[in-house]
């Protein structure tokens, strides 16, 4: 993904519901925006899901965890096996949100 190089710490923020997960990528308030976009890896574990196909959206929000539609940066199916790790590439055009 993508985000302003001044950006330390990135966090998800996991809703599971039925077969649909959401999930709002955020960070922290900036103190200073940096003159350049970084690109970095995002990792995370979920527990308590059950194995099986989910329909997965994935959001990058602003530091108050506030998006909309057009936001998303991921929209598809996934199928999660236990103790398996599931990676999906999210739209290279996206930005995580500034403020």
């Amino acid at each position: 993904m993508k985000a302003n190089c001044a950006v330390r710490n990135i966090y998800v923020n996991i809703a599971n519901q039925d077969n649909q997960i959401t999930l709002v990528v955020y960070h922290n308030v900036l103190d200073a925006l940096a003159d350049c976009i970084c690109k970095y890896d995002v990792n995370f574990k979920m527990s308590k899901v059950i194995p099986g196909n989910y329909q997965l959206k994935v959001y990058y929000a602003k530091p108050n965890m506030k998006y909309e539609a057009s936001d998303i940066a991921y929209n598809g199916q996934v199928n999660l096996v236990q103790n398996k790790k599931a990676y999906i590439t999210l739209n290279a055009d996206k930005v995580l949100l500034e403020m």
